[in-house]
């Protein structure tokens, strides 16, 4: 089996100018996108909600949906429609959040959530499968970007909020190299320990966890991207030296070892060829 097995891309489409009102039932598992406009919502006949602007909601099979914008009140509209195991798998994690309240979410970045849902419908668009493990690898980053925008985190002093934007955008760009956070947490006249307390509250983990989170999808990409390079390159490449602790740490993150997940990239790479 695969490790992108589980999940099939359907239907998508990218509307900036969209004037409809959509009623029916719902056949995929769909991530819809508001990205400009005024629009309604309303699920299985009950309440209505009204928005502006960025927000996204999840459409769920055999669920009533009615949503579109007032007439005469054009809306940028996207979409992505996807079915299979993995799917309901993202809904029984919480992960697509179907039945949150209220479900209208608050999309915090609109040009970031827009060019992954557009970098998707690209690949869908491709020739060959539209299913390829580079869509859905985008696609769970816009779910992460959804949860992140629904769990929003609270506000530091603004001193304090430049410094650890600077620093997080700085990790997340070149996270192979060689990162000394007891010097970042003096150069912020902070403690280590209340370091770590502020970092965590921006990114969600600890400051050594999150550049191993980095450092590990850096590595998935190089997998992804270049299936030449060994994997002991591919440690090295990206800030972990020792392959078999890089193995290790790459298993317990995406639950399989790099060669099995880069055979599975390979599985789709053949089907891509035929």
């Amino acid at each position: 089996m695969n490790f992108f097995d589980g999940q099939v891309f359907v239907l998508g489409n990218s509307s900036p100018i969209h004037d409809a009102m959509h009623r029916g039932k719902a056949l995929y598992y769909g991530i819809q996108y508001n990205h400009s406009g005024r629009f309604s919502y309303r699920r299985d006949h009950g309440e209505l909600y009204f928005a502006e602007g960025p927000h996204a909601f999840f459409t769920v099979p055999g669920h009533y949906y009615e949503y579109g914008n007032p007439p005469g009140e054009p809306r940028s509209h996207h979409f992505i429609c996807s079915e299979g195991p993995r799917c309901r798998r993202y809904l029984e994690s919480g992960l697509f959040a179907a039945d949150r309240e209220p479900p209208l979410i608050p999309v915090k970045e609109p040009e970031r959530f827009l060019a992954t849902l557009t970098a998707i419908l690209r690949l869908m668009r491709r020739p060959g499968p539209m299913t390829t493990p580079r869509a859905i690898l985008l696609y769970e980053d816009l779910l992460l970007q959804l949860f992140e925008s629904e769990h929003e985190t609270p506000q530091l002093p603004i001193h304090q909020e430049a410094f650890f934007t600077e620093l997080v955008a700085a990790v997340t760009r070149a996270p192979e190299k060689i990162w000394d956070f007891r010097r970042a947490a003096k150069q912020s006249n902070l403690t280590e320990t209340h370091f770590r307390r502020l970092f965590k509250r921006i990114t969600g983990l600890p400051p050594q966890q999150f550049l191993i989170r980095q450092r590990l999808q850096l590595a998935a990409q190089l997998l992804l991207e270049k299936p030449q390079l060994p994997i002991s390159v591919v440690a090295e490449t990206c800030g972990i030296g020792n392959a078999y602790y890089f193995s290790r740490m790459f298993r317990k993150y995406y639950h399989v070892p790099p060669l099995e997940f880069r055979r599975s990239l390979a599985g789709y790479r053949n089907g891509l060829e035929c």
